[in-house]
């Protein structure tokens, strides 16, 4: 019997392609974790004897987890094994009853969504900043979340991504405080930000050299639920997590209640395992690994920013108001208004084929290619020679490249604009509920979405059920679809049509 799964694993492992994509630990876990069982069967077990209980710790779980709450300096901690996901959706569940409205920042993931649904809340969209150039989201301005509290006190909760996919960071502890103010709770989806306590946190005075500044964790600005993946910048297995409260205004028994309905109740011990291996040399070894580590970022981000037409995203890219902070592992290359000139004529460069250039010519498989930019993604599993061979490869295609200074009228042409903003008609669990048909995209304007369409990653809607579908969403949609982009919501007939799923 043929294992496709396996093989298809095996193949990509034997391809000798360097993954900047999570999960963190690049696939060296040995090599980071060489005390580690070999044979992860051999501790795939469950909750007998004396292995404890994730749901009801008493033992050598709750003992990892008191653990990890004093590293974080959290009121508690909590392991995630179903993923970020689960967090997000006990968390909002902890805070919000069915019917509750609730105010999210727009750029939120698809499980912020699911969660809205499920309950059938009432959103208020916060909007980010929407950088124009660049054709990505900035921060989530404090003075925008206290605008629509002002505007929508029966609000319950807020909840925003810092850092997001890019690596923008909102001021977390200003948006706290005046959430607080409204005697309401801040939840923070920073699954892409659980390096933040290891990176900020290193001993600073072994080394000085060349530092670039690296944001606090949101639970320690005030925040009161923060969920983490840790999977994502550090080096655990795909699907752990890590969820942190901190907070007078959400009763702790209710949210432990949610995670137990949202998490398995056969928890994997191999990711229990793993999480606390991760958590425990994280912590003893980050004056070592990560003053390495954001060594290799000042001395590359350098480099990279020296290339010529490939842009290295940097914090000054953004306007003061939009950004708080930025993350500095998260590398995202941006191209614009770039080809390479060749015998059949100009090949035109975007993010797509940049990541397909990086890939098949130089073996570096980016985490995501978006229409005018690709993302790599780092951790301290990242040697020094990794860093070296994306950086010679993406010097070469940069040496290629030249610019296309007469389409500089159409900027941005490549890029997918999230802030096209939709009106309304229904909630969420309304427009899902009800009776949908298909329809040609073409033929769509003016009705009421039945699905979700996003491009993925990252996740985030261009349009949610129950929002009408304007001319300007058909233009993303399209332009989303000719660019090649893994876009989600749209279903193909077998003449190539696409088409729309829309409420009757």
């Amino acid at each position: 019997m043929e294992t496709t799964i396996l093989n298809g694993l095996i193949a990509y492992n034997t391809e000798g392609a360097y993954p900047w994509h999570m999960p963190g630990h690049k696939r060296r876990l040995n090599t980071i974790f060489p005390n580690l069982i070999e044979h992860p069967f051999a501790i795939d077990v469950t909750e007998v004897g004396d292995l404890d209980e994730l749901h009801h710790p008493t033992g050598i779980i709750k003992q990892a987890l008191e653990r990890a709450t004093e590293i974080y300096g959290s009121s508690q901690s909590y392991y995630l094994v179903n993923g970020s996901t689960c967090g997000i959706l006990a968390a909002i569940s902890a805070v919000c009853n069915p019917g509750d409205k609730i105010i999210v920042a727009r750029n939120c993931h698809k499980s912020v969504y699911h969660a809205i649904r499920l309950l059938r809340l009432r959103s208020v969209y916060v909007m980010p900043d929407w950088n124009e150039k660049l054709q990505m989201f900035g921060g989530v301005s404090p003075d925008a979340v206290k605008k629509l509290l002002k505007m929508h006190q029966d609000a319950k909760a807020v909840l925003l991504v810092s850092p997001t996919y890019e690596g923008v960071v909102s001021d977390v502890e200003k948006i706290a405080k005046i959430t607080h103010k409204f005697n309401l709770p801040l939840i923070v989806d920073a699954a892409h930000g659980a390096h933040f306590e290891y990176m900020a946190n290193v001993n600073e005075t072994i080394s000085t050299t060349d530092y670039n500044h690296v944001p606090d964790p949101a639970i320690r600005l005030g925040a009161d639920i923060v969920v983490e993946s840790l999977h994502k910048t550090l080096p655990a297995m795909t699907q752990c997590g890590i969820l942190h409260y901190k907070s007078g205004l959400i009763k702790q028994e209710r949210l432990e209640e949610y995670l137990s309905i949202y998490q398995s109740t056969s928890p994997s011990y191999v990711f229990l395992a793993t999480m606390e291996a991760c958590i425990e040399k994280m912590d003893h070894e980050r004056d070592g690994l990560f003053i390495v580590y954001k060594q290799l970022l000042s001395e590359y981000r350098k480099k990279f920013a020296s290339l010529q037409h490939i842009h290295l995203v940097q914090e000054a890219d953004f306007k003061k108001n939009s950004v708080y902070d930025y993350d500095d592992g998260k590398l995202v290359f941006v191209v614009e208004n770039c080809g390479i000139l060749q015998e059949q004529g100009m090949k035109i460069i975007n993010g797509v084929t940049l990541g397909e250039m990086l890939h098949k010519e130089y073996g570096q498989v980016m985490e995501m290619a978006a229409g005018n930019y690709v993302i790599a993604m780092t951790s301290v599993a990242d040697t020094k020679e990794a860093f070296e061979a994306l950086y010679l490869a993406m010097e070469a295609i940069d040496s290629q490249l030249t610019n296309l200074t007469e389409c500089a009228d159409n900027n941005n042409e490549d890029g997918i604009s999230y802030a096209i903003g939709a009106e309304r008609k229904m909630t969420i669990a309304e427009a899902k509920e009800g009776t949908v048909t298909q329809v040609p995209i073409d033929e769509a304007q003016g009705s009421v979405s039945g699905e979700y369409i996003y491009i993925y990653p990252p996740g985030i809607p261009l349009v949610v059920p129950g929002e009408i579908i304007s001319k300007e969403l058909i233009f993303e949609i399209k332009k989303a679809i000719q660019l090649g982009l893994n876009t989600k919501g749209i279903t193909k007939t077998d003449n190539g049509e696409c088409q729309l799923t829309v409420r009757i």
